[in-house]
C-alpha cells in the first residue's frame, strides 16, 4: 500500500469515528478531499483527485468530489460541527478568543468566519459564504453569523469577540449585549462620534501622543447611541497611528491587550491562502459549494494545527524540519512541512482533528 493511500486510509479511519452516523459515501469523499489538499498542497478539486490511490482514474475521484460539493443535501456546517466541538470541549474552561473576519475565497465569493484563538493560530468554527467582492457585508450577516456561534458554544463560556471596523455596527454589537453574555472589543473609525455626558466628539480627538491611552468610560457610540461602552484611542508606540476601539470590558488595558489577538484570524487564512492550501485558486464560483470546499480545508488545517503541536512538543522531530537554535516556522507550516517530510522517508504520520490531549493546550 502506498504512503498517500495510507494517508487517506487513517483519514477515512479517522473522520468516519467522529462522524459514525453519517452518510458512508460522504466520509469517503471528504477523506479524499481532506488528504488531497495536504498531500497535494492545494485546495482544487482537479490537484486533490490526483492525490488519491484509488483504483478510479484521477479525473473520476475529481469528479466525485465535485458531485460531493455540488450536493445539497450536505450540510458543511452540521458535518463540521462535531469537530468544532471537539475542540470547545477542551478549549471551555479557559477565556475563549473569539475573532470574526471576512476574506476573498474561490473565484466571486467571500466568506464571513469565525474561529477561537490557539498558540498564535485561529481555528476555524463556524463560516458563512456568499457572492461579493472584498468589502464591508451587512449586520444582518453578521448577526447570522453570530447566532450559529451562540449554538455551539459551551453555555458557560466565557467568550470575548474580535472583530475589524467591519464589525462596529450598532445594530451586531447591540445584538451581542441583548443576546449573549460576551464580552467584545472591535475596531472603529476616527471620524464616527462618540458621546459623554450630552458632549459628542469624533474618535480622532480622543487620540493623544504616540505611546499613549485615552478613553472615555460609560460613553455612547454613534448617533444611535449603542451604550454604555468604553471608546479607547490606542497609539502603541509601534504603530504608525493610533487604534480606535470600543469594548463593554470594563479594563481599558486588557481590552487592549485583548484586541491583539484579533490579528491571528489573518494568519489562518493565510495559511489557507497563499502560504498553504491556496483556496482563493479554486474555480469554484457557487457560495454553497465554496462552503463545502471550506469545509474540508478546516478539517485540513485542523490537522496540520494537531500536528504542529505535537511537534513543537518533540524537539528532535521538529529540528528535522526547522532551525535548531529557534522556532521559525508557524504550528500550520510544521504540521504541512511534517507531512511531506514522512512522505519523502515513509514515515508514518498522526492524523486528528482536535487537540492533543496529552500535551499542554492553554492559550498562550
Amino acid at each position: 500500500m502506498s504512503d498517500k493511500r495510507k494517508v487517506y486510509t487513517k483519514t477515512l479511519k479517522t473522520i468516519k469515528k467522529i462522524l459514525p452516523n453519517t452518510k458512508q459515501s460522504y466520509i469517503v469523499t471528504l477523506a479524499m478531499m481532506v488528504s488531497g489538499i495536504v498531500t497535494g498542497k492545494k485546495a482544487q478539486l482537479s490537484v486533490m483527485g490526483g492525490q488519491i490511490p484509488v483504483k478510479a482514474k484521477p479525473a473520476s475521484t475529481e469528479m466525485r468530489m465535485r458531485r460531493f460539493v455540488k450536493n445539497d443535501r450536505v450540510d458543511e456546517k452540521q458535518l463540521y460541527l462535531p469537530f468544532a466541538e471537539l475542540i470547545l470541549d477542551q478549549l471551555a474552561k479557559q477565556t475563549m478568543y473569539i475573532a470574526i473576519d471576512g476574506s476573498v475565497v474561490a473565484r466571486g465569493c467571500m466568506t464571513v468566519m469565525a474561529g477561537v484563538v490557539y498558540k498564535q493560530r485561529l481555528l476555524p468554527l463556524v463560516w458563512i459564504t456568499y457572492k461579493g467582492k472584498k468589502g464591508h457585508t451587512t449586520a444582518e450577516r453578521h448577526i447570522e453569523l453570530l447566532k450559529l456561534l451562540q449554538a455551539m458554544l459551551p453555555n458557560q463560556a466565557d467568550v470575548v469577540l474580535l472583530g475589524d471596523a467591519e464589525y462596529d455596527t450598532v445594530d451586531m454589537l447591540r445584538w451581542v449585549k441583548d443576546e449573549t453574555k460576551w464580552r467584545f472589543v472591535v475596531r472603529s473609525a476616527p471620524q464616527l462620534l462618540i458621546m459623554q455626558n450630552e458632549t459628542s466628539q469624533k474618535f480622532r480627538d480622543l487620540s493623544g501622543r504616540r505611546g499613549s491611552i485615552r478613553f472615555l468610560t460609560n460613553a455612547s457610540f454613534t448617533a444611535q447611541a449603542l451604550t454604555p461602552i468604553t471608546a479607547i484611542a490606542w497609539w502603541g508606540k509601534r504603530y504608525k497611528k493610533p487604534i480606535f476601539l470600543i469594548t463593554n470590558h470594563v479594563k481599558v488595558i486588557e481590552a487592549c491587550y485583548f484586541y491583539r489577538k484579533r490579528f491571528k484570524i489573518e494568519t489562518m487564512f493565510s495559511d489557507k491562502k497563499s502560504r498553504g492550501f491556496h483556496i482563493q485558486k479554486s474555480h469554484l464560483s457557487e457560495p454553497a459549494r465554496v462552503a463545502c470546499l471550506l469545509l474540508a480545508s478546516s478539517l485540513a488545517y485542523l490537522w496540520m494545527i494537531y500536528l504542529g503541536i505535537t511537534l513543537m512538543a518533540d524537539e528532535h522531530k521538529r529540528h528535522l524540519i526547522d532551525r535548531t537554535d529557534r522556532v521559525d516556522k508557524s504550528l500550520f507550516r510544521l504540521g504541512l512541512d511534517w507531512v511531506h517530510y514522512s512522505l519523502d522517508r515513509h514515515l508514518p504520520i498522526d492524523i486528528a482533528f482536535w487537540l492533543p490531549f496529552h500535551l499542554d493546550f492553554s492559550v498562550r
